[in-house]
């Protein structure tokens, strides 16, 4: 009864499993799309029909401009709220100090004096809510004061004592911004406000700019939505006074009166944001489908959020499946300067350790492929060029080009090195050298770990799922005998597939080397095989030190005379 059996021996060509460097996962919100599904996305993909607006989609179109010819990435909405803001309490002048409490519910410029001296229940405040251009009439202190209807509450000590002179100020913020004037003061104030039951969608720099003088459904105006960068085009005043921009969630009000031609409105809007625990919510289940080397939430954040990412990238570690972070930090609060903004990212890094997790504080004006240049945090362009390199590269190697797409704030310069060397990614500009560049890619590691740098972190990401998936092939396999040095199977094979694995990274240069160690003498029956992995990375050139010296042609200090001895 004999023939020719076949039999298929699987797993001996040396092909290897791919890793998930260059693969992204981005949280945040859009008006459209389902909470907490993902998205997948590609160069083609028709953002706003699926997502709608926001801040998801503006970075995901950062992330496509910059993630090179096949990026991949996978989208998840987040539920937002209104994002508003109380500024940070500054005082000017001697006495007792005071502290904030409230919701933002007004826009307010705060501002509070001391008219007349003494303790609580004798001295006298006066409040402003227009920057100190009109002041309410003097009331008696006490230890907590109502600043009107902006939702603040000024608290004193029961101890207090104040002096003549001291102020008191603050900044009160809503989604919808204080409208400005500038121009002919006769002209009625264009107003801004959010639509009939909802709330603003994304964020924008308006700008309204009288064309043609004259009364409704007669003058003429223009639109800006990136602070005057371009305009829509020219438009007639409504009849109702009522211009809608629906992809902002928010209603031009135009009252009734006569428009100067050359009157300029403007209004800030400030985007939706999620909270950490909304995002962390919305994460769940697209982190349960899709494998990816990172995890980029949209929005602003601070050290609370970076420890709860932190505690997610531990998660995920259990799991065998290491992934790590990338948050935003917020823009910087209207009056507060580049100082002032360097101090609060400064004290919320302070006692943070958070290896797995990056921070990108770097915003500016960012152009995006709408033709748009907005002001917003520009983490989404990093994380594509991230997307876009192998994971030994720095981000910020100059020889890959600048950041065409990010024009930095005046005065970052000051502040930039400092932030860097805090552990934040920066960007920076070079003496010599047209346009902005990334700087080094730090993580909120601390001081001595090994994964200060981003590049070593995708590195070392990128080995262990690699020889994960080696070293499982050798899982219940028969150990043979340890004796017999030519051995094929057991402790052989298992070194052989991890060897295998990291021969794909040697070589595409994302390792010099490594070394694969199995210690003689285990007790593998009792306690499993131990083996020690010891990979060899490419350093970075991070700094480059020259000197140069001047000596004369012909004399003895001239290098060529000694050489031609």
């Amino acid at each position: 009864m004999g023939d020719v059996f076949h039999y298929l021996i699987d797993g001996t060509s040396g092909i290897v499993t791919g890793g998930v460097d260059g693969k992204a996962l981005v949280a945040g919100v859009c008006s459209k799309g389902q909470v907490g599904k993902g998205y997948m996305i590609g160069q083609r993909t028709d953002l706003e029909a699926l997502l709608g607006v926001g801040p998801l989609v503006d970075r995901v179109r950062d992330m496509l401009v910059t993630g090179g010819q096949d990026p991949y990435l996978v989208a998840v909405p987040v539920k937002g709220q209104p994002c508003g803001y109380i500024s940070a309490l500054s005082q000017h002048g001697d006495g007792s100090p005071a502290t904030l409490s409230g919701y933002p519910a007004q826009n307010a410029d705060v501002l509070v004096r001391v008219s007349t001296a003494g303790a609580l229940g004798t001295a006298e405040l006066e409040v402003s809510l227009d920057g100190g251009k009109t002041y309410a009439e003097p009331v008696t202190s006490a230890t907590q004061h109502v600043l009107g209807d902006t939702g603040v509450t000024l608290i004193f000590a029961s101890d207090a004592e104040l002096e003549v002179g001291t102020s008191y100020a603050c900044s009160v913020r809503c989604p919808v911004g204080p409208v400005y004037r500038t121009g002919d003061a006769d002209s009625p104030m264009v107003e801004v406000g959010e639509a009939s039951g909802g709330a603003v969608l994304a964020g924008a720099e308006l700008v309204v700019q009288i064309v043609r003088g004259g009364t409704l459904n007669e003058g003429t105006f223009r639109l800006s939505t990136d602070g005057g960068d371009s305009f829509e085009r020219t438009r007639t005043i409504p009849v109702d006074g009522k211009y809608r921009l629906p992809g902002f969630g928010v209603v031009l009000t135009f009252p009734a009166g006569t428009y100067a031609a050359g009157t300029t409105y403007t209004c800030r809007l400030l985007p939706p944001a999620p909270s950490i625990v909304d995002v962390l919510d919305a994460l769940e289940s697209p982190l349960a489908i899709h494998d990816v080397e990172f995890v980029y939430v949209v929005g602003e954040s601070d050290s609370v959020d970076w420890l709860a990412a932190q505690a997610k990238a531990e998660e995920l570690w259990g799991q065998q499946r290491p992934t790590y972070f990338k948050m935003e930090t917020r823009l910087p609060y209207d009056h507060e300067d580049m100082s002032d903004f360097a101090a609060w990212l400064l004290s919320e890094r302070q006692g943070i350790a958070a290896r797995f997790v990056t921070v990108c504080p770097q915003w500016g004006e960012v152009v995006d492929t709408t033709g748009q240049a907005r002001l917003r945090n520009a983490a989404g362009l990093q994380a594509g060029r991230v997307m876009a390199i192998p994971v030994q590269r720095a981000a910020g190697r100059v020889k890959d080009g600048p950041v065409s797409q990010l024009a930095l704030p005046d005065g970052w310069e000051a502040i930039q090195p400092a932030l860097e060397d805090a552990g934040f990614i920066t960007a920076r500009q070079y003496a010599g050298m047209d346009g902005t560049y990334w700087a080094g890619s730090r993580t909120l590691a601390d001081e001595t770990s090994d994964y200060r740098w981003e590049e070593p972190l995708r590195t070392v990401f990128r080995a262990v799922r690699l020889t994960r998936v080696a070293a499982l092939k050798s899982l219940n396999d028969e150990l043979g005998d340890p004796m017999r040095v030519n051995s094929q199977g057991g402790l052989a094979y298992l070194k052989a597939n991890l060897e295998n694995a990291l021969d794909v990274m040697v070589g595409a240069g994302e390792l010099a080397a490594y070394r694969i160690d199995i210690p003689v003498g285990q007790d593998i029956v009792n306690n499993g095989v131990q083996v020690e992995a010891t990979l060899i990375g490419i350093p970075i050139i991070r700094e480059i030190h020259l000197f140069n010296k001047y000596v004369y042609a012909g004399s003895k200090f001239d290098p060529r005379m000694t050489d031609e001895d």
